[in-house]
């Protein structure tokens, strides 16, 4: 087991919260790490999309946009490397990790084209929002049905529900159904219960892992969340 000292507020402050009466109980059965470590093939893949509705076009589209996707962060995280490495105890010219605009044109964006999402259901800084996603035209707020706030790649997603929220108060939009956080090589996906926001993500992609199931977040599942982010299922 590994530990490391953590700096994020909402993170802290979790931790402190807990009552130390939970360290005195009986400790969990580790979750089987082989039952996490199952990769989908590319086939594999397409197949249960297929079993779940999705037309092999639409499948062939999803497959590739996702191999995009990861060949893309593969290559941010590989030149992030080698500049750290040819750059070692130099400041000038150190290599900038790819920002929140550049993830949205060159993974984010290509990644819902691919899952049939059209350009034109699609603003990218719409009205202080990172991405809005639309029903219908035209884009307007009664249409708007999924937000996305992205960061760098890398950069800490903890607080980023909370301003995606804060964004669909203040402008009101009320058939809004999910919040998406992503840096790029992670997305999360968040659902509107009621008048709130779950605070558990209910579906997950991880563009370079693409696994059967994950320890975190609990409960979700890669098809599922595909199926979910179809433009016909939102």
């Amino acid at each position: 087991m590994f530990f490391t000292q953590v700096h994020e507020q909402s993170v802290v402050g979790l931790v402190q919260a807990i009552d130390g009466e939970v360290f005195k109980r009986r400790l969990k059965v580790i979750p089987d790490k082989d039952q996490y470590e199952q990769d989908y093939t590319e086939d594999l893949l397409g197949l249960e999309l297929f079993r779940a509705g999705i037309s092999s076009k639409n499948i062939e589209d999803i497959l590739k946009a996702l191999q995009r996707a990861a060949m893309v962060c593969s290559w941010y995280e590989s030149e992030q490397k080698d500049c750290a490495s040819l750059e070692e105890g130099k400041q000038e010219g150190k290599l900038r990790a790819p920002s929140e605009h550049e993830i949205i044109s060159h993974v984010i964006l290509p990644l819902f084209l691919g899952l049939g999402w059209s350009h034109q259901q699609v603003a990218v800084e719409w009205q202080k929002v990172d991405m809005a996603f639309f029903k219908t035209a035209p884009r307007t707020k009664e249409n708007c049905v999924m937000v996305l706030e992205a960061k760098g790649l890398g950069r800490p997603l903890g607080e980023v529900l909370e301003q995606a929220e804060n964004y669909v108060n203040s402008l009101d939009l009320k058939n809004t159904r999910y919040i998406l956080t992503t840096d790029g090589a992670n997305l999360f996906v968040y659902h509107r219960s009621g008048s709130n926001w779950d605070r558990n993500p209910i579906g997950y992609i991880n563009v370079s892992r693409l696994r059967k199931n994950y320890i975190l977040p609990r409960n979700t599942d890669l098809v599922k969340t595909l199926v979910k982010l179809q433009p016909s299922m939102v």
